[in-house]
């Protein structure tokens, strides 16, 4: 017990000072910052869910010390919320009446993970419609003060400009990145732990990734507001359908990684897709999003029965 709590202690400040060090202007503070979430699902993961809550509160303890208390909310957001649902549905299993235990998919670790960042998007929303600007109005206002703050070099027509392009899909962008940070530092916590010895479960074969139904239900619930609606509805709606989209992003990587198994040039095919992402997103993105959905259609009705058989 004291060696579980001594550990959590260590991985929440070592978490507080990762998140820091984007407010403290460390050079690679944003790259750092990103990775804040890993040790507590590291500690969650390997030893269970008491030293997730020592970590957590060790760090908003440490990062309220530091820069505010009102500190401590935005990094309970960013780190605490997406190790909690890691720790919490990752280390589900049951047992099979062969004998066999069967561990909770980590395709609905993600559709928990998508459904939490809706939540907040739309708790956003709720508190920004109640001004007289409304909602898109109120994120126009945000990202000109901190382009004001942050950019005051550059010429008023381009900070303009960068607000207009921005404004659209500001919500889905905050969230998307939350998503891909929170499903990025679950899977190096478990490859980690699984290298250390230390994993309670064993890796997950994320190539035979699959989704439930309710996001592309949703997805096409929030496709058609956004088109048909107007105003704040449809403004939200759209943002909303974009979070929906990237769980099929993630899908699309697992039918590329599944594709590329066992080819003598894998690793190049693999480098190749990850380096378009990087480099041409907005052009790489559309596509492994439409692989991803189509790899949903095929899989609809020949999915696994259970968890089992999707371990490495």
């Amino acid at each position: 017990m004291n060696r579980q709590l001594g550990l959590g202690l260590a991985a929440g400040l070592l978490s507080a000072t990762l998140f820091l060090s984007l407010a403290k202007g460390i050079a690679l503070g944003a790259v750092l910052s990103y990775a804040a979430p890993l040790p507590l699902m590291m500690a969650g993961l390997g030893l269970g869910t008491g030293a997730l809550v020592a970590a957590g509160l060790a760090a908003m303890v440490a990062v309220a010390a530091v820069v505010g208390p009102f500190s401590a909310l935005p990094y309970a957001i960013a780190a605490v919320l997406p190790a909690a649902i890691v720790t919490n549905r990752g280390l589900l299993w049951r047992q099979a009446d062969d004998g066999s235990v069967h561990w909770y998919p980590p395709g609905l670790v993600l559709a928990w993970l998508t459904a939490a960042g809706l939540t907040l998007m739309l708790c956003g929303s709720a508190l920004l419609a109640g001004r007289p600007e409304g909602v898109e109005g109120s994120v126009s206002s945000i990202l000109t003060a901190a382009l004001d703050l942050m950019a005051a070099h550059l010429p008023a027509n381009q900070r303009e400009a960068a607000v207009a392009l921005w404004t659209p899909l500001f919500p889905a962008m905050i969230v998307g990145s939350w998503l891909v940070m929170s499903a990025v530092n679950a899977c190096g916590a478990q490859g980690l732990l699984v290298r250390m010895g230390h994993a309670r479960r064993p890796s997950p074969a994320y190539r035979e990734l699959w989704l439930p139904d309710w996001p592309v239900m949703g997805l096409v619930i929030m496709a058609v507001l956004a088109i048909l609606a107007d105003g704040d509805l449809a403004y939200v709606a759209a943002s909303a359908a974009a979070v929906l989209l990237l769980p099929f992003l993630f899908l699309g990587l697992a039918a590329i990684h599944r594709w590329a198994k066992g080819r003598t040039n894998a690793g190049l095919v693999l480098a190749t897709a990850y380096g378009l992402l990087l480099l041409a997103f907005g052009f790489a993105a559309p596509a492994v999003v439409g692989l991803g959905l189509a790899r949903f259609w095929t899989m609809r009705f020949r999915r696994p029965r259970s968890g089992g058989g999707m371990e490495e």
